[in-house]
């Protein structure tokens, strides 16, 4: 790369014998500043009210309070509270951290603080992001690699939510920060130990740390650091160790052979088994043998792989949709028509995944070795999974690395544009071309995320506040959302406090109301998915429209519909069974 140019250098700030400290360190400390005013502008609106707690969050939630509760690590809104294997148990500890500090479990006390605490760890990610920016590019780029990593629709969306992906990202910058090796005065043991830490704790926060620990053996080992590769790769075994064993001992118990109901451990019961149970190639929902996922791992790989031509640059900009969206809205509002097919913004997309690979390849040809496995490996690790609707949400604690891949790329072509022997007016266009994908970038994140803070005013009210208090403002909240909130606040208030309730959104229908719940069973044949309904035994069933349950929609003898709520049903048993 050029030689860039850090506009903070000592000999190009001079500070006058008049000028005060406090203008002197905003002189020296502008682009964190920079980064701060940015967090602020982010943060500010939706710095009240408690955390989200939907989908996976309320499972962590749970957990922690099972930790904190002295319960051990166990599913509590699960009949027979059931010990959990599917997540590591870094993020429920530090729920149950809150919960101490604070001496409540209720989630109307610990989840406002929990939304303070993901605001100051949103900062330190990206002070932290400038921070490794700045190894590899000059100032005003690495704070363009910030504002990309925060405009993000999906870390702004994962910010929001009790999920692990804003703390692993910056755990993730924070070990690239410490493990590679520069002059910043720690000495090598104290590198090693703390780069273990850290990588330990990415992952103890969630499994694809596990990418972390390989990163940092491997690295060692492209150097021919063969002692450090060994001594790397023994304690990088033990987290790993650790978390197998809880795995192991658990599934080896008398209560997991002999569960609460029958279903309970089943392959498609994806929060109550591993992920080497529910990762099969037609999705979690399915469960297949051994012989038909090892047959067809070789297709989804390439599959996945091409998906990721699309992938990373939406990684860095946003997604397709709102490149659509803001093309679209241009167009109506310059022509009062569409002009250019929406397509074409597929175009700027991969080119953005160009970059990012262009600057894997120039971290490779540096010997970076650690910042390209960085990349490399959870990427790889992505295109295992058979979730491809879930990759913008596994590529976001890797939006930094991208970033700051795609900008090393953008200065590496615009300084080959310069020394080219191309025409001038070639070399012109090209470098006009190239700052205006970036530019582009920019602006499409920006116009996405103004996007989703306004709907998330006007439109994302959550029905229900947590024990009378006044509902939360959240994001992607729909109707589909409002009417199963609805719904739940119809059993807490009719139903007895035995009652069971099977939703998709268990976790957080026994936060809501208190009641044991269940996802429904997935199987094809209704009789067999009413009997095991029948095994909880369960009283009350949400059905949305996304989700169908032809056991009880189409069973008016056992089952009869009490309320539709802007298109989400409940209904309730009418026969009773016996557990």
């Amino acid at each position: 790369m050029s030689e860039a140019l850090d506009i903070t250098a000592p000999e190009l700030v001079e500070l006058g014998p008049k000028k005060s400290k406090l203008a002197a360190a905003v002189g020296h400390f502008w682009p964190e500043t920079i980064v701060v005013a940015l967090v602020v502008i982010l943060w500010a609106p939706r710095l009240s009210g408690p955390i989200d707690l939907r989908w996976d969050a309320g499972v962590y939630y749970i957990l922690g309070t099972s930790l904190a509760e002295g319960h051990g690590y166990r599913i509590l809104s699960e009949p027979g509270a059931p010990e959990a294997i599917q997540y590591p148990p870094l993020l429920s500890a530090f729920v149950a951290l809150h919960q101490h500090l604070l001496g409540s479990t209720e989630v109307a006390v610990v989840a406002p603080w929990l939304r303070l605490s993901y605001a100051t760890l949103f900062l330190l990610y990206g002070l932290v992001t400038l921070a490794l920016a700045r190894r590899y590019l000059c100032v005003g780029f690495a704070i363009v690699v910030v504002a990309l990593s925060s405009l993000q629709v999906n870390t702004l969306f994962m910010s929001d939510l009790l999920f692990t992906e804003v703390p692993f990202a910056l755990v993730g910058v924070l070990f690239a920060l410490v493990a590679v090796e520069t002059r910043s005065g720690l000495r090598p043991w104290m590198r090693e130990t703390l780069s273990f830490i850290l990588a330990a704790a990415g992952f103890f926060l969630r499994t694809a740390g596990l990418a972390l620990l390989a990163a940092w053996v491997l690295e060692s080992i492209l150097r021919r650091r063969w002692r450090v590769a060994i001594g790397r790769g023994l304690v990088a075994l033990l987290p790993v160790i650790a978390w197998q064993m809880h795995v192991i001992r658990v599934r080896g118990s008398y209560e997991y052979a002999h569960p609460a109901y029958e279903y309970q451990r089943a392959p498609y019961q994806f929060y109550n088994v591993s992920y080497a149970e529910n990762v099969v190639p037609t999705g979690s929902g399915h469960a297949g043998g051994i012989e038909s996922r090892a047959s067809q791992l070789p297709n989804r790989l390439t599959m996945n792989l091409c998906r990721m031509g699309k992938r990373l640059g939406e990684g860095i900009s946003t997604s397709e949709g709102y490149w659509r969206e803001l093309l679209s809205e241009t167009q109506r509002r310059i022509f009062g028509r569409q002009v250019i097919p929406l397509g074409i913004v597929l175009a700027p997309i991969v080119a953005l995944s160009a970059l990012v690979i262009i600057g894997v390849a120039l971290f490779i040809r540096r010997r970076a070795w650690l910042m390209a496995l960085i990349i490399m490996l959870p990427v790889g690790l992505i295109c295992l999974t058979p979730w491809p609707g879930q990759f913008q949400r596994y590529l976001m604690p890797l939006t930094p690395f991208l970033a700051i891949a795609a900008m090393l790329a953008f200065c590496e072509t615009r300084a080959a544009l310069r020394s080219a022997d191309f025409g001038r007016p070639i070399k012109v266009l090209g470098q006009v071309a190239i700052a205006g994908l970036v530019v582009l970038a920019v602006i499409v994140q920006i116009y996405s995320a103004a996007r989703i803070f306004y709907i998330r005013q006007h439109e994302g009210a959550i029905f229900a506040g947590w024990r009378g208090a006044v509902g939360s403002h959240l994001f992607y909240v729909d109707p589909l959302w409002r009417g199963w909130e609805e719904s739940v606040a119809w059993v807490e208030q009719h139903s007895s406090s035995d009652a069971i309730v099977a939703t998709p959104y268990s976790h957080l229908c026994y936060l809501r109301t208190g009641h044991h719940a269940v996802s429904p069973p997935v199987e094809s044949d209704p009789a067999q998915a009413r009997r095991l309904l029948d095994s909880v035994p369960v009283s009350y069933v949400i059905v949305d429209r996304g989700y169908s349950l032809p056991a009880v929609e189409n069973d008016s003898a056992d089952w009869r519909l009490i309320q539709s709520f802007e298109g989400t049903k409940l209904y309730e048993r009418t026969v009773s069974v016996k557990p």
